[in-house]
């Protein structure tokens, strides 16, 4: 019989570690408590495990950030679902993303958002690997 994985609790040092595995992550609150503890507004080079990543929330990842054979959710149909498109030069508003590394992740309740060129080669590269739905 094959059972499901179980997320452990979020953890009570969220935003102090590098690393995370197996534990569930409030996006925003990770963000929240990243900033609590004195480093900058962004999530830099920080790596997740066979995590759950929930929202609700947008993220804004750079070229570096990578997401390793993660389940996205139900986009309805449509990877496009997934994605924003920024109106403007820049993006407020969002939980940005850099280097970070997303391994073996469910992620739920989050967008993500960057300008048409990103948008365009993320839906292609997910396509591409079977991930759309």
């Amino acid at each position: 019989m094959n059972t499901p994985f179980q997320y452990g609790p979020t953890p009570t040092d969220l935003g102090e570690r590098d690393a995370y595995e197996g534990v569930s992550i409030p996006i925003s609150r990770l963000l929240e408590r990243t900033i609590a503890a004195g480093k900058d507004g962004q999530l830099n080079g920080l790596t997740f495990r066979r995590c759950m990543i929930h929202g609700p929330g947008v993220i804004i990842p750079d070229g570096n950030t990578r997401f390793v054979r993660c389940d996205l959710g139900d986009v309805r149909g449509d990877i496009r679902n997934l994605f924003l498109i920024a109106a403007g030069p820049m993006i407020t508003g969002g939980v940005f993303l850099k280097g970070c590394v997303f391994e073996d992740c469910r992620i739920r309740g989050v967008g993500f958002v960057g300008d048409r060129n990103y948008v365009d080669n993320m839906v292609r590269e997910l396509t591409a690997r079977g991930s759309a739905q």
